[in-house]
């Protein structure tokens, strides 16, 4: 945690009081959501299509709180302002309870992660882990299946573990979306259905920026069998944003020319949204 100052339900409070009552059932089973923002030279991202998205999830696994929309953003914007924030992510927790009025909201400054310049230029090596996470739609804490994927993964020497369901498809990684395309599209990229995986902040945003660009992006379903058909895979994540995959177990992926400059539009995406957050401040 960074800064002097976290969120508590309702106020602002020094760091030194973050802590979490041992005897919390909801915080230890699980019972909550979350999101993480990230702030980049003192701009905060997509705030409210975060917060939209943490009330989704609580919806999603019928978490019931006491909080809206304005709250949030409120309290998002008084933990920037107090804490001096420029480069760094923003977690909110919102736990539930069995009264909604004994909800607990947690919001913190993590410092910011930033994969190696290497990983973009060169791709990121992945592993396949047979596993696929619980109301997949919802952010929530229920974080063990990707967690023991995830690790699976670092022992292996890889980025992040694609999760492959009971049937065989490939629905996303443990903390990130993918998108693929095939070896003669030009103009079309594909991303596994949004009913099937949590439908991440950035990958909104990353079909925004594509299709802005003339580039169509379509939901289709990718089964673990065809990894080998497609070309220009990449993951998609609030601090990576767009991560090429050069390698899927012993697979060896193909580059395309259309998700190298995947990456290059979607800059170009958030450099136009900080400039209209900025013209709109003036």
């Amino acid at each position: 945690m960074i800064g002097k100052h976290f969120w508590f339900n309702n106020e602002l409070r020094p760091v030194a009081e973050a802590v979490v009552p041992a005897d919390d059932i909801n915080f230890a089973y699980g019972f909550g959501v979350y999101e993480t923002l990230k702030i980049r030279k003192g701009l905060l991202y997509f705030k409210d299509l975060h917060v939209d998205r943490l009330l989704h999830s609580a919806r999603v696994i019928g978490l019931e709180h006491r909080y809206q929309a304005d709250d949030l953003s409120f309290a998002l914007d008084e933990l920037c302002r107090i804490n001096s924030l420029d480069n760094a992510n923003v977690k909110m927790l919102l736990i539930g309870a069995e009264h909604a009025e004994d909800s607990s909201l947690y919001i913190m400054a993590l410092a910011p992660f930033f994969p190696p310049r290497t990983s973009y230029r060169d791709g990121v090596h992945t592993i396949t882990f047979q596993a696929e996470r619980p109301f997949p739609e919802a952010k929530s804490l229920s974080m063990l299946t990707s967690t023991i994927a995830f690790r699976s993964a670092r022992r292996a020497g890889a980025y992040d573990a694609l999760l492959v369901d009971r049937d065989g498809f490939v629905r996303e990684g443990t903390r990130t979306n993918l998108f693929y395309c095939d070896m003669a599209s030009k103009k079309l990229i594909y991303t596994p259905p949004c009913s099937a995986v949590l439908d991440g902040v950035t990958r909104r945003t990353v079909i925004e920026a594509l299709n802005e660009d003339g580039i169509q992006v379509v939901e289709r379903s990718l089964h673990s069998r065809e990894l080998n058909k497609f070309c220009g895979l990449f993951l998609t994540s609030t601090s990576s944003k767009i991560i090429p995959i050069a390698s899927v177990d012993s697979h060896q992926v193909p580059g395309s020319s259309l998700t190298r400059g995947a990456g290059k539009v979607y800059n170009d995406y958030l450099e136009r949204y900080r400039e209209s957050i900025e013209r709109t401040a003036r």
